[in-house]
């Protein structure tokens, strides 16, 4: 009985510390974000996805297709992998949205808005194949780390 109560209490006290610390490069989230570990999001409605998808994580979100879902030769969304690594934009307003090309390797500054990128630019449609990067990795050599 005692046992139990220690568990109990030290369970409780370890999701305290938790929730009462705080949280690494908070100064630099969005003000109404809430941390992924707060949240109890379903990501099958968020990005949806067909409910036979695979979900792998959700801290970051990775999600596969199985096999049989991938006959199409095109594959829909609702069948395509997920694999984030940071915080997912929400509530992007496409008439101030815009696209920076900047850094080191650019010449001279660019910024685009969307309407720019739609009407400066010829637009060209591709079948492509697209595979997440993790793929195979179990049979890397030496092993890498992450999520298959």
């Amino acid at each position: 009985m005692k046992r139990r109560n220690f568990v109990k209490k030290a369970g409780a006290g370890g999701l305290s510390s938790v929730v009462l610390s705080d949280i690494v490069f908070r100064d630099f989230m969005p003000k109404e974000y809430v941390p992924l570990a707060f949240q109890d999001p379903n990501p099958f409605e968020i990005f949806d996805k067909d409910p036979e998808m695979v979900l792998l994580n959700d801290k970051p979100w990775n999600m596969e297709a199985r096999a049989h879902l991938l006959n199409d030769a095109i594959t829909p969304n609702k069948y395509m992998f997920i694999r984030n690594n940071g915080i997912i934009p929400q509530d992007m307003d496409i008439a101030t949205w815009t696209l920076t090309f900047d850094g080191e390797s650019v010449k001279k500054k660019k910024v685009y808005t969307l309407e720019e990128l739609k009407s400066k630019f010829k637009n060209y449609t591709y079948q492509l194949t697209l595979e997440c990067g993790g793929n195979g990795r179990s049979e890397f050599n030496p092993p890498a780390k992450g999520n298959q």
